[in-house]
């Protein structure tokens, strides 16, 4: 409307056939010009920042509890579905989908967001917490003795204390396996355990996955690295993998044998009924969806992927590839997968020593990329459902702050740091997360609380 004012008073003044200065109505004409540049400059770089804010070389917040995010590489019009590089200042390029999205940097805000209705416990090793179920529960471990190493419950814990789950009574001695981490919701959680006891070699993963039900209130050991390999000295392997369930499966990953003495790293798929477990083949970070999983396949080194793919409960061994990743020398691979409703999550580190990662955001079936994380760490702790992606470096020592994305708008929230703990936590539903507090050397403490 103001270009086509002025286009209309321009036009007037030809017309006449005479000049308008210093007549009181070309006076009036001018002023109204000059108010109108003055509003198209204003427009004019409104609309600059806020295409800084989405596609442009930089931007910094870091107020009211947020991050300080930096836009290090923009979106690019150019992109394309084959996943080809449009611009997009990666150092690897994708096949079988688009990476076109904004690559940006998140660094520690001014202060740590504060979180709705917070609860804290933990700091004395009694109630160590996994992740929350809701803004009043939490599933961990407790012990009315921590001194006492072999003596930690699986439990729901909240405002009032730790619930032991199930009804049978701890195992003791060399049938005691110590719960660690896990992810479900209220009707149903599934998590790993470590065999403990003094004979506990470097190295070696004596893992066991159970499965908790809130109708019977009954925990089910759906499997064992001893049941699945007939023997007690399965190799760790390289990467966290936290078990993940949907209706019909529990999923996970761990060093199979491949002969006598040979060990490669599967995909293992757990009826939650009980039944025998399938081997999936090759692969890690399974990620449970409905009706399926995505997986890491096609082992590039220890830990790194180059593919990953999905797969049906009804055919679990016809995998479908939907995203292979291709560098140079580097040999950027897979590191980890998530999943929750309608958005993935897939990150990208390199085979060779390097504190750097890659996180890529899609919503869809891996059908539009939203944005691209670049983490300095080596290695990201994450978790996520359709609200939220919340993410850490785990038990490194450097680059300890913890953050938030929302979906929805972009938004991108400071936690706080956790030194060698980086590692927060959000429900399957809703705004709550956990987030753990400590300086690395003392006991962590853990904040519930739903995020703004």
């Amino acid at each position: 409307m103001a270009s086509h004012f002025r286009r209309d008073a321009r036009a007037e003044g030809v017309a006449n056939g005479s000049s308008s200065a210093g007549k009181p109505g070309a006076r009036k004409a001018a002023i109204v010009i000059g108010l109108t540049l003055l509003a198209l400059v204003l427009l004019g770089i409104v609309l600059f920042v806020l295409w800084q804010r989405t596609n442009g070389e930089s931007r910094e917040s870091g107020s009211k509890g947020e991050a300080k995010v930096e836009t290090v590489s923009p979106k690019t019009d150019d992109g394309n579905s084959s996943g080809e590089p449009a611009g997009s200042g990666l150092p690897f390029s994708l096949t079988g989908v688009s990476s076109n999205a904004p690559v940006v940097k998140v660094k520690e805000g001014e202060t740590k967001a504060s979180l709705a209705d917070e609860w804290t416990f933990g700091g004395d090793y009694r109630e160590i917490g996994s992740f929350p179920i809701d803004g009043s529960t939490v599933f961990g471990s407790f012990t009315d003795d921590p001194d006492n190493l072999l003596s930690y419950a699986p439990a729901l814990i909240g405002t009032s204390g730790g619930k032991r789950l199930g009804s049978a009574s701890a195992a003791s001695g060399d049938g005691y396996f110590e719960p660690q981490d896990g992810t479900g919701n209220s009707k149903q959680i599934v998590w790993r355990s470590a065999r403990v006891n003094d004979s506990n070699a470097f190295g070696v993963d004596d893992w066991q996955i159970s499965r908790w039900s809130a109708k019977d209130n009954e925990v089910r050991v759906l499997a064992s690295a001893e049941s699945v390999n007939g023997r007690n000295d399965t190799p760790s392997i390289v990467g966290e993998v936290v078990p993940t369930v949907n209706d019909d499966y529990a999923f996970f990953a761990s060093n199979v044998l491949a002969g006598d003495s040979s060990w490669e790293c599967d995909v293992l798929a757990m009826p939650v009924d009980g039944r025998d477990v399938q081997k999936l083949g090759e692969g890690s970070f399974p990620a449970a969806v409905s009706g399926g999983v995505l997986f890491a396949t096609s082992r590039v080194s220890d830990g790194h992927y180059a593919k990953v793919c999905s797969a049906r409960n009804g055919s679990l061994t016809a995998a479908k590839t939907r995203l292979t990743v291709k560098s140079g020398s580097d040999q950027w691979g897979v590191t980890g997968v998530w999943a929750s409703g309608n958005y993935k999550a897939v990150s990208f580190s390199p085979a060779s020593a390097s504190s750097q990662t890659y996180v890529g955001l899609w919503s869809g079936d891996f059908e539009k990329p939203v944005i691209w994380l670049a983490i300095p760490s080596g290695s990201v702790v994450a978790s996520m459902n359709d609200r939220w992606f919340v993410w850490g470096s785990g038990s490194q020592g450097e680059n300890a702050g913890m953050y938030a994305y929302r979906w929805s708008d972009g938004k991108t929230l400071y936690l706080g740091t956790a030194k060698g703990y980086s590692r927060p936590a959000i429900s399957e539903d809703g705004d709550v997360v956990m987030v753990p507090e400590t300086d690395g050397n003392d006991a962590a403490r853990y904040h519930v609380g739903k995020l703004d």
